[in-house]
């Protein structure tokens, strides 16, 4: 019969080479977070506030 083995842990370290680099727990988290779709309402308003604050950057009040 064969087993399955088990999640794969590797020790923590620093990875001081040209690569692979380690990653920050923040960054593993928005990575496993649902994705959000452009059509989505929540990325669409999001972006409407990012929008704003670009015209606020380039002192504009044209549409972006």
């Amino acid at each position: 019969m064969t087993t399955v083995p088990g999640a794969f842990a590797p020790p923590a370290r620093i990875l001081l080479g040209p690569g692979p680099s380690d990653v920050h727990p923040r960054v593993l988290a928005a990575m496993a977070a649902p994705l959000v779709g452009h059509l989505d309402p929540a990325f669409v308003a999001m972006m409407e506030e990012v929008k704003a604050l670009l015209r606020f950057v380039f002192a504009t009040e044209n549409p972006l």
